[in-house]
């Protein structure tokens, strides 16, 4: 071995092993049981708090993370039968931000987050948060993902005095899986102040992470290993009312129906949950926020569906970018993201050994007039590797059905695996996948390859991505719109396989001696498009500074230069615009004010060449914040694209706006208003949510479409009625 190359091995070998060194360097906090019944009132009274183990001496991860936290954390810890029970106390100057009262709607108030992962493996994790105001907020947590979306039965209480604030939380032991066996589990603490601009934890996090990395967890341990918790199943029944009105076709057509269904939850181990879905309902779902769509390719969404959010990272974790073989959206949901109503569905979610996490979901649509019915299953595991690292595979099934026969040669199958690699604090990363589709006639250019490495220092930080997406890879259950290529010229839909590479480097710097600034953010990105014949189709390149203010202020520059070499005419326009070369380059800014404030602003705006002609974009939003009951947020977007004869100008106008208004922390109203030129409809959706009991709900749903293009009018409404309800058995 050359003197060279075993520099650079030790090198490699000396930074891997002082990451595992850091990592086990982690602070622990013993928790004890209690016989002594815990009042929860968020005061502390009780005698088990006095000589409960004490979590304290905070450290700051934002926006350092090499200082201690301004004011002073403690947290305690215990547990009976049921419950494990959390005891906080938040020292502060007596002046809290609360943006909201709204569930669900954590990281932007002043609160209390509980973080753990009970079976050690840093593969999936809790957050239960708790703010000043009382409201609760629950996610679940895995190495690439955090799912804000997840929803459990837990209870917690807040108590204010002048110089600190106080919380109890108590989280049954039926909420979470964990191995009845082990008597030590990873935990953190981290508290918020939007105030302060901070974020502190309990167990150090470098600031190049988020608060919430599995990685940096501390231990919990525990006198004896909690029970297995016994009948742990829980029912969700739920009945809706539905009234719509179709005024597409010219005349009104009106349509009521009263539906029944439900879920049901039912742990099948400690550590293995299955989520059983009969007739599915998801009225009470927020609309999508629109977008404007200037590029040649479809828009990605993000799944809002309760039952697909649960746990979703064992399915999505798939893949490369938006190129991914498992896509939820694609159960239940046409192309135009309208309801196909979906029969049954179970998911079978958690882990069968310590290091082997499995995921196992099979849904039914209903079958239509215009659609037949589809069986829609996906297989996944995940062995966990070392300390960060893993091996995963994921199998998928699309099958059509006629009734209860498959459809024969109507399928579209996926099947692959990802290896991972991540040093112990996660600085060095890397992994490789390969993906094969299976289809009917298929049988050349199936695959999709791809593979990353990633650096996060705290000053350097960089990626290298490549993937290869053959012309014939299909993923029925996934995500993959680069490979389809309109041509207006024959209306027909082509595809095209491709190969991207694509690099990143990003410099930080902490001036440590300014009073306004906290960070400096410079970065170079490219990323290069090239057809499967060896021919050049894009290259984009970005160049940006961004400055991060301590008052939570941002500045932005950014300069995009974009090749494009046009295979098929783009048909943006009336008249598409011509294949052919394109070199655009373009300049933009964004600043965005000081959000704790009352009163604060987005502005964004682009200005440079675009297909051969000139665009002017520019979006703002004001958002009015009245603590902490109500945000009214206003918002608009236009793009204007001046191109030359014969190719007609284009005025694109988003618009919207937002309000929402907590009555409590269990009666809330949002109302959400866009209008959109780009696809011709005004939309209304208005959302009256009371949550009557703990995880039982009734909402009110009303929802309305207007053309606007030439004369303004109706297109359809509804309006919904949903009651559900949350039974533990």
């Amino acid at each position: 071995m050359k003197a060279p190359v075993v520099k650079i091995y030790l090198i490699v070998l000396s930074c891997i092993f002082t990451a595992n060194l850091l990592a086990q360097d982690a602070p622990f906090l013993s928790i004890k049981k209690t016989n002594e019944p815990i009042k929860l009132d968020g005061v502390l009274s009780e005698a088990v708090w006095e000589t409960a183990d004490l979590a304290t001496n905070f450290q700051m991860n934002q926006p350092v993370d090499d200082k201690p936290a301004t004011h002073r954390t403690e947290v305690r810890m215990t547990y009976d039968d049921r419950m494990i029970y959390v005891g906080a106390k938040m020292w502060d100057k007596g002046e809290k931000v609360i943006y909201s009262l709204k569930r669900d709607n954590p990281y932007e108030n002043d609160e209390i987050i509980f973080m753990l992962d009970p079976l050690g493996q840093r593969a999936t994790g809790y957050a239960f948060s708790m703010s000043a105001a009382g409201v609760l907020s629950e996610a679940l947590i895995s190495p690439d993902d955090f799912d804000g979306g997840w929803d459990n039965k837990w209870f917690a209480k807040v108590h204010i005095e002048k110089d600190f604030w106080s919380v109890e939380m108590a989280i049954p032991f039926k909420s979470i899986r964990y191995d009845a066996n082990s008597k030590e589990w990873a935990i953190n603490f981290a508290r918020l102040e939007p105030g302060q601009n901070e974020v502190d934890v309990w167990s150090p996090v470098a600031r190049q992470f988020i608060f919430v990395d599995l990685g940096y967890f501390g231990k919990l341990l525990w006198d004896e290993a909690p029970a297995k918790q016994g009948g742990n199943i829980s029912l969700i029944p739920y009945t809706s009312s539905r009234f719509t009105q179709d005024q597409t076709s010219g005349a009104k057509e009106n349509d009521s129906k009263i539906a029944v269904g439900g879920d049901a939850k039912i742990a099948i181990t400690p550590t293995l949950n299955l989520d059983l879905t009969v007739n599915p309902d998801f009225s009470q779902v927020e609309v999508d926020q629109q977008v404007t769509n200037l590029t040649r390719f479809n828009i990605f969404f993000p799944e809002r569906r309760q039952f697909f959010i649960d746990n979703s990272d064992i399915f999505n974790d798939f893949g490369q970018y938006a190129n991914r073989p498992f896509y939820s959206r694609r159960i239940g949901l046409d192309a135009a993201a309208q309801t196909v109503p979906i029969q049954y569905g179970a998911r079978l979610t958690g882990n069968v050994t310590e290091r082997l996490r499995v995921g196992l979901l099979n849904m039914h649509t209903k079958s239509s007039a215009a659609s037949s019915g589809q069986n829609y299953t996906v297989g996944t595991f995940q062995q966990r590797l070392w300390e960060r690292s893993s091996i995963k595979g994921i199998f998928s099934n699309r099958q059509a059905f006629d009734g209860a026969s498959k459809t024969e040669g109507d399928y579209g199958r996926n099947l692959g695996g990802e290896f991972n690699y991540s040093t112990a604090d996660g600085k060095w990363r890397a992994k490789a996948g390969y993906l094969h589709a299976f289809k009917e006639g298929i049988s050349n250019e199936n695959q999709h390859l791809y593979g990353r490495f990633d650096y996060d220092g705290q000053n350097f930080r960089t990626f290298l991505t490549v993937q290869r997406v053959g012309t014939n890879y299909f993923s029925d259950m996934g995500f993959n719109n680069r490979v389809l290529n309109y041509n207006p010229e024959t209306d027909e839909v082509v595809r095209l396989g491709y190969t991207q590479v694509g690099n990143m480097i990003d410099y930080y710097h902490y001036p440590e001696d300014s009073e306004r600034v906290n960070v400096h953010w410079s970065g170079l990105e490219n990323f290069v498009f090239v057809n499967l014949d060896g021919s050049l189709n894009e290259w984009y390149t970005r160049l940006r500074h961004f400055i991060f203010f301590k008052n939570t202020s941002q500045l932005r520059f950014r300069l995009n230069n974009n090749y494009v070499d046009l295979i098929y005419p783009f048909a943006l326009t009336e008249t598409p615009l011509p294949a052919g070369d394109y070199n655009m380059t373009e300049f933009n800014v964004q600043f965005n004010t000081d959000t704790r404030k009352t009163l604060s602003t987005q502005m964004f705006i682009v200005y440079g060449q675009f297909y051969g002609g000139t665009k002017l974009t520019y979006r703002g939003s004001l958002i009015y914040r009245v603590q902490p009951w109500g945000t009214f947020t206003v918002g608009l977007e236009r793009n204007d694209i001046w191109l030359p004869e014969p190719y007609s100008n284009l005025d694109l106008t988003l618009a919207s706006a937002r309000f929402d208004i907590n009555f409590s922390t269990n009666l809330f109203w949002t109302t959400f208003l866009q209008y959109n030129t780009q696809a011709d409809n005004f939309n209304v959706n208005s959302r009256l949510q009371w949550r009557f009991a703990p995880m039982s709900d009734i909402f009110l749903v009303y929802t309305d479409n207007y053309a606007v293009e030439g004369m303004f009018g109706p297109k359809d409404r509804s309006v919904v009625l949903k009651v559900n309800y949350w039974l533990n058995l």
